[in-house]
């Protein structure tokens, strides 16, 4: 049996600590099958540090609704 992993990571307006929280997720021993960026509709740099990943994370942009589970709800709804 193969299970599949997937990490959702929920963020807002906290570029200035993303890039080493992914680049954590990302130098697991086991890394996660799908690393999934759930935006709460920053208006920082976020979507530009993501971007930085390439096809490694999937970025989520949602609206801003200041409700952490709606954002992490919205990110998995993309797993």
């Amino acid at each position: 049996m193969t299970t599949t992993v997937a990490v959702i990571v929920s963020t807002y307006n906290a570029h200035e600590y993303l890039a080493k929280v992914l680049e954590g997720y990302l130098a697991q021993s086991r890394p996660a099958d799908e690393l999934i960026v759930a935006d709460d509709g920053s208006t920082d740099s976020t979507a530009e540090v993501v971007a930085q990943f390439g096809d490694a994370i999937t970025y989520a942009p949602l609206p801003h609704r200041g409700q952490p589970a709606a954002t992490r709800n919205g990110g998995l709804r993309v797993a």
